[in-house]
């Protein structure tokens, strides 16, 4: 489990979510969210999947974005009516007003945006990596 990350957990939720929704395989999952069986498996068997994955996943399971984080660090999933952080942040505020996008559209590029930024923050966290040092950094 890295950085605290409960895959297993998540799995768990997806699994559930995918059943109370009257789809009985990963196929069903697979047609509405564009992800292929196989990413879904290894989602759904507690394996790490990308962030466009987990966004596409929030979407059509109807979770705020940002809730398969939340899932993961050991939180509950959020109902998308809830007020979240987008109406704090400009950039996501503006592309929640962008007009001619269909509210499912604004709400899988949103979580999309936040997923990326919570990946950054982590990555951030963790340090540089070897790529990112100087020939002195690595001697030194």
């Amino acid at each position: 489990m890295a950085g605290g990350e409960n895959w297993r957990r998540l799995a768990d939720y997806v699994v559930a979510g995918r059943v109370a929704l009257g789809m009985r395989d990963r196929r069903s999952l697979a047609a509405a969210t564009g992800v292929t069986e196989r990413t879904l498996g290894k989602l759904e068997n507690g394996q790490r999947v990308s962030a466009s994955t987990l966004a596409a996943i929030e979407l059509v399971l109807g979770w705020a974005p940002g809730s398969c984080r939340v899932i993961l660090a050991g939180g509950e999933p959020a109902d998308p009516a809830e007020p979240h952080a987008e109406e704090a942040d400009p950039t996501l505020r503006y592309l929640a007003g962008t007009p001619g996008l269909p509210p499912d559209v604004v709400r899988g590029i949103i979580a999309l945006a936040r997923n990326w930024r919570e990946g950054e923050a982590e990555r951030k966290s963790e340090g540089p990596s070897r790529a990112e040092l100087s020939p002195e950094d690595m001697t030194g």
